[in-house]
């Protein structure tokens, strides 16, 4: 059996409503995983999970399951309905929709120091992606539980309220920031997965 972590968990949002994509995000096939298991499948042994939104019976049992009241009552809401099942001092908080952002996960532990309350990845046209990011729940849970309205607050509005290391990535991995919001951008990503696959597997041959 695996030793728990006791430094993060992972707090995955799915309970968007999808509305751009036409149906359950999370249920979209990508690499020939359902966008939730290829999230999860990244995640290492051993971290706890907390995911936001509809349950289902195929999740693991380790998994805690939670949803915002009322449903749909956006990231923020489902961040905080989430936040109340953590029990480590950081929490990764992730979106289904970017299936390969928890591999920013160990960049991101490693600045957090001092006085830093979240590190959040900035992409190459200078925007945070919040749903890239580790915060120290603590101070997640202290800025959350003010007497602003939970529902349809915007992250960014959380962002200010912290004190947050930007972290910036090189060209390379800007390709884990990869967002799926509408079916042309899953397909666009599939496309782009089987070419990198296909020059891989060239280039092992050659």
């Amino acid at each position: 059996m695996c030793a728990m972590n006791k430094l993060w968990s992972a707090l995955i949002l799915t309970g968007g409503t999808s509305n751009r994509f036409g149906s359950d995000k999370s249920e979209a096939i990508f690499e020939g995983k359902a966008l939730i298991d290829f999230l999860l499948s990244s995640i290492p042994a051993g971290v706890a999970v907390v995911i936001v939104g509809p349950d289902r019976d195929e999740f693991p049992s380790e998994i805690l399951m939670i949803q915002e009241v009322p449903p749909g009552g956006g990231p923020v809401a489902g961040i905080a309905a989430g936040l109340s099942l953590i029990e480590t001092e950081y929490v990764a908080v992730l979106a289904t929709d970017m299936p390969y952002s928890a591999a920013l996960v160990p960049l991101l532990l490693e600045n957090l120091f001092n006085e830093v309350e979240a590190a959040v990845v900035v992409d190459s046209e200078g925007f945070q992606q919040p749903f890239s990011g580790v915060y120290r729940a603590s101070s997640l849970l202290k800025v959350l539980g003010t007497n602003e309205p939970l529902i349809g607050r915007s992250m960014r509005s959380v962002l200010v309220a912290l004190k947050v290391k930007e972290v910036p990535i090189n060209t390379d991995a800007s390709r884990l920031l990869l967002d799926i919001d509408t079916r042309e951008d899953l397909i666009k990503a599939v496309a782009d997965s089987v070419r990198r696959t296909r020059t891989q597997s060239e280039s092992e041959n050659s």
